[in-house]
């Protein structure tokens, strides 16, 4: 059985900083569904608004997005290009 990754935290901004670092260890790579904002709220014995609060920092910087009743994904990554050559 696969392990779930944690998200940990007591503020908002914990919270983000856990899914972050989650998503720079790959243990929540890219597309990876992230728990409802309810239930991550009832696991971590704190109020829903906090939760939203997390996520809509994590959304603004761009990191996760949300998709109604279907969730709330990490982003996909970009594409990774090589160095752009300098015209002269």
């Amino acid at each position: 059985m696969p392990v779930r990754y944690q998200i940990a935290g007591a503020t908002a901004a914990e919270i983000s900083a856990s899914v972050e670092a989650g998503i720079r260890a790959d243990a929540l790579p890219a597309g990876a569904t992230l728990p409802a904002v309810r239930a991550l709220a009832a696991e971590l014995g704190l109020s829903p608004a906090t939760v939203a609060r997390a996520y809509q920092d994590l959304r603004q910087r761009g990191l996760i997005v949300t998709a109604g009743r279907a969730g709330t994904r990490v982003r996909p990554r970009p594409p990774v290009t090589g160095p752009r050559s300098v015209l002269r």
